[in-house]
Order: C-alpha cells, then sequence, then structure tokens
C-alpha cells in the first residue's frame, strides 16, 4: 500500500503532463505544417517565427486532458504556465538548431533512419504500430523525420559544446560519497512527515513561519493538509533511499532529524517535507555506487553548464514575444 502511495504522490513536473503524448513530443520540436494558415506570431527568435498553431499543436495533449472540464483558477494559471514553459522551449530548440547552423553541422538521411528504427524498436512498435501512432498525433513520417534530424542536430552540437566541458573527478565522487552514506547504505531509509497546501498558500511562507517557532511542522500539516499524514501530524512513515522520486532525494539531501526541505512541487500541490528520522542500512563499498554517483554528479554539471550556454545564447540573440 505504501510504495503504491510513493508512486503516486512522487513530484511531477508541469511537463509531465504531457507523458501520455507518446510520440511526437518524444521526438521533440513544434509541428510543422505548410498548408496552415498562420493566425498569429506568439514570438520571434532572430527573425524566426514561432506561430500560435505550432504552439497549440504542442500544448494539444493538455487540452485533450482537460477537455469539458471547469477549472479553477489555480488549474488555469497552471496550463497557462505551462504554455510559457512550452514556448521557451520552442524558443531554445530554434536557438540550438541556429546555432548548429554557424558550426555547419549536418546529419545525413541514413542517421535519421537509423534513429527513427531504434525508436520504434525501443518501444516495440512494429512499422504498422508506428504509423498508426503517428496518425493518431495527426503527425506525418515527414514531419516525424524532421523533428528526428533536429534532435539529433542539438544532441551533436550539445554534445559538443556542452559535454565536453563536463568533468566529474574521483575526489568529488568520494566526497559526495561520504557526505550521503545514508543514500547509499542497503535499505537505509527516512521517515518524513508532509504537508501539501492549499494553492492560496505559500510553502515558503509557512516554512519561514514554521522556523521562526509561530508553528510547528505537525501543527501545520494537521491545519492545512491536502494530502495524507492529516491528523498524524504529516507522518507518513519510513521510505527506502532508493523508493524516493529523484525530486525527493534532492530536496532532502543532507538534511537532519526535524530539518525541512525547500518547497517541492507534489502534482498540483506546493508543499514541504520534513526528516522525522533516519535509519542506516548496511553500508556499501564505495565502487558498488560509484558509478551511481558520477551519473548523479556529472547530469548535475551538464544541467548547469547547458543552461549557462543558453543563457549566452539568448543574450546575443533578438527574442520577441508577442500575444500569447
Amino acid at each position: 500500500m505504501r510504495a503504491s502511495w510513493i508512486k503516486a504522490f512522487r513530484p511531477a513536473g508541469l511537463l509531465r503532463i504531457l507523458a501520455p503524448a507518446v510520440l511526437v513530443l518524444l521526438a521533440a520540436g513544434a509541428v510543422q505544417a505548410a498548408d496552415v494558415v498562420l493566425d498569429g506570431i506568439v514570438a520571434t527568435v532572430n527573425g524566426n517565427i514561432i506561430t500560435r498553431y505550432e504552439l497549440d499543436e504542442r500544448m494539444r495533449p493538455v487540452y485533450e486532458q482537460i477537455r469539458g472540464r471547469d477549472l479553477s483558477a489555480p488549474e488555469m494559471a497552471q496550463v497557462n504556465d505551462l504554455r510559457r514553459k512550452l514556448l521557451d522551449q520552442m524558443i531554445d530548440d530554434i536557438l540550438i538548431v541556429q546555432d548548429a547552423d554557424r558550426y555547419k553541422l549536418k546529419i545525413s538521411d541514413a542517421e535519421v533512419a537509423e534513429q527513427t528504427k531504434a525508436f520504434r524498436e525501443k518501444r516495440q512498435l512494429s512499422e504498422e504500430d508506428f504509423k498508426k501512432q503517428l496518425a493518431l498525433q495527426h503527425v506525418s513520417q515527414a514531419d516525424f523525420a524532421r523533428n528526428m534530424k533536429r534532435d539529433l542536430i542539438k544532441h551533436r552540437l550539445i554534445n559538443g559544446v556542452v559535454s565536453t566541458k563536463v568533468v566529474v573527478t574521483d575526489s568529488e565522487v568520494e566526497q559526495q560519497y561520504n557526505e550521503r552514506k545514508a543514500e547509499f547504505s542497503k535499505d537505509s531509509m527516512v521517515e518524513l512527515a508532509l504537508v501539501l497546501l492549499p494553492a492560496n498558500m505559500k510553502a515558503l511562507d509557512l516554512k519561514a513561519n514554521i522556523e521562526a517557532g509561530q508553528m510547528t511542522f505537525a501543527e501545520a500539516a494537521n491545519k492545512y493538509t491536502q494530502g495524507p499524514g492529516g491528523g498524524s501530524g504529516g507522518n507518513i512513515g519510513f521510505i527506502t533511499w532508493k523508493d524516493l522520486a529523484p525530486e525527493w532525494s534532492e530536496a532532502l539531501r543532507g538534511l537532519k532529524p526535524g530539518q525541512i526541505t525547500q518547497p517541492v512541487r507534489i502534482q498540483d500541490f506546493e508543499g514541504l517535507l520534513q526528516v522525522v528520522n533516519l535509519k542506516e542500512g548496511d553500508e556499501l563499498p564505495l565502487d558498488s555506487v560509484r558509478d551511481q554517483i558520477y551519473q548523479s554528479l556529472h547530469e548535475a554539471k551538464h544541467e548547469k553548464v547547458f543552461q549557462e550556454y543558453m543563457t549566452k545564447l539568448r543574450s546575443k540573440s533578438v527574442v520577441e514575444y508577442r500575444n500569447l
């Protein structure tokens, strides 16, 4: 029971709303349509335009999920926030492709065909099933191939200008191991309390009130929580570190019993986690978790360098938002 609850309430970023929209979004990028009447421009990127139609196509899986529903004000705000995030993602895609043109990066049709085949095989789709899925998404094979080529160019560019700058040393791995031994111990567990706040409350404000001694975490959970743990001080029991979602592990890293995380997003709610207790398991040797630690450090550094790269690209570009 507890395991299923944990999975149900794992933190979900707004973009994960799109997970059911299988193929075209996995292939990424704005849908192209040669015969579409341009009904408005929502952004320009160094002279390239993004139309309302293209943005609506990216939002289509969300619109399908909420069709016929009366959305609350917080839900509508979330949809609008997602729309802006997707537009920013489309702008970043164009900037990367433009930069790739500067480096004269090319991808052959054979490479596109090979990656498309790998895409199908990974999802266990026959050629016929693949075509059916594209049809359901109203995407032609030519559009899919074009998006795949763009993604391969982006990947190659990012490998060249970002990945080569990411270095993780043995000493960094060893330092992480020593700082996070509890997480890398077999069957180590953390006892947590959780408060999920209503839409009209800010988690940062509540965190400040608790830390100022105006109320305890348990009192706040009993008074405000919108999720499990109400009436029991928000306590949701012991959870093994390996069962925690990455966002929770990151938020809890280094905290001691009694300490509270920074605000986390949990489905439609903003919330706080408190470490109630830590239970150490059998310590695993460094060599058995070295690759895991390396990957974690590498991903964090890669994201940092990538964001710096995108900030630099934007600073050199002319990006204009129009009628959203």
